[in-house]
């Protein structure tokens, strides 16, 4: 059975393709553009009857960051990968570490430039930049709201200013050779922070 169409609706539908005809345009991003990622300050990723993954203090202690989002993949990594087992103030310290190291680099240098850096962290040399990824573990996600607290300022450095780090479980005979000209400025776990 065919459907009449009645006056009202042929006019209708021919205002609405007039204006569709006569709107402009509308821009596409070019691919050359990066993608910058923002978190949201105050959104919460999980249900509001779930405890949140991180305490988030009322007021940012700095300038939130824009980082690219595989900037931001290579922080929540780094974060994992070197201090997972040492808990949440152990991963924020590493993240502070991280962005202490980049505040140093010449402008232009990103997280990742950081993070893949010679010799600098052990877990580079197994996974490559092109391959670094966030897992979906409860220690991930963890990683990743920290993550985005640093990048949004709600994180006080921890470290004071640290640069560096090593673990007292692999330099058990003491500090190693290239810390002998900084100074610790805390020790977080296994973890001792050096700054120059």
């Amino acid at each position: 059975m065919r459907r009449l169409l009645t006056l009202p609706m042929i006019a209708i539908a021919a205002t609405a393709l007039a204006a569709c005809a006569s709107s402009p345009a509308r821009e596409i991003a070019t691919p050359a553009e990066p993608l910058i990622y923002t978190p949201r300050a105050h959104s919460a990723p999980y249900p509001s009857y779930a405890p949140p993954l991180v305490e988030v203090p009322d007021l940012p202690v700095r300038q939130p960051l824009q980082l690219t989002a595989k900037d931001r993949t290579c922080l929540v990594a780094v974060m994992y990968y070197e201090a997972h087992g040492e808990g949440e103030k152990g991963m924020e310290a590493v993240g502070h570490v991280v962005l202490n190291r980049l505040h140093e680099r010449p402008d232009g240098t990103t997280v990742c430039d950081v993070v893949y850096e010679k010799k600098q962290f052990g877990w580079t040399r197994r996974i490559s930049r092109k391959k670094v990824a966030i897992g979906k573990t409860h220690g991930w996600k963890s990683a990743a709201a920290l993550a985005d607290k640093l990048i949004a300022g709600y994180s006080e450095d921890s470290t004071q200013g640290a640069t560096a780090f090593y673990s007292v479980f692999e330099f058990q005979d003491g500090p190693p050779e290239w810390v002998e000209n900084d100074e610790k400025t805390v020790q977080i776990g296994n973890h001792v922070f050096v700054a120059p």
